[in-house]
């Protein structure tokens, strides 16, 4: 078996590590009562599980994607409509556009500083996620403007 690159071990290693994480978050968020810390607690627990599967399904990818390629010019072997993906992408944006609005609105209401924080940590998240799916739907455009994803 070749010798893994340097980047896959620590992937592998960052994996364990959010794994670990989230364990001892979990313990630690049982031994809490205060109700905003369990809540942010809860948070960072989730966002660590996300960020497990996320470098779990990259190891995936990466096992099929040719050395030295980029992952936005290795195509998956399955057929996907990129006509229907950029449209449920532009239609995400459409409403993550409404909630941040919507969120925006309720930050300005509520006196509970715990509230406030876990909006505000929700609203940053969410403002950091638009980005990325605006980025995301560029390239869509770019790659099937120039061709490359046409099947």
């Amino acid at each position: 078996m070749p010798q893994e690159s340097r980047f896959i071990q620590l992937v592998r290693q960052q994996i364990t590590a959010e794994r670990e994480y989230v364990k001892h978050i979990a313990e630690v968020r049982n031994k809490v009562g205060v109700a905003a810390a369990r809540l942010l607690l809860l948070e960072l627990l989730l966002e660590s599980e996300k960020h497990a599967a996320i470098l779990t399904e990259m190891l995936e990818v990466l096992k099929g994607t040719p050395k030295d390629t980029f992952l936005w010019k290795h195509e998956l072997e399955e057929y996907i409509d990129e006509a229907l993906v950029k449209k449920e992408f532009e239609d995400h944006l459409k409403k993550e556009g409404g909630a941040l609005a919507q969120l925006k609105e309720e930050l300005k209401h509520t006196q509970d500083e715990a509230l406030k924080l876990l909006f505000q940590n929700i609203e940053e998240d969410e403002k950091r996620h638009h980005g990325i799916v605006q980025i995301l739907v560029r390239k869509l455009y770019e790659i099937d403007e120039l061709g490359r994803s046409s099947k």
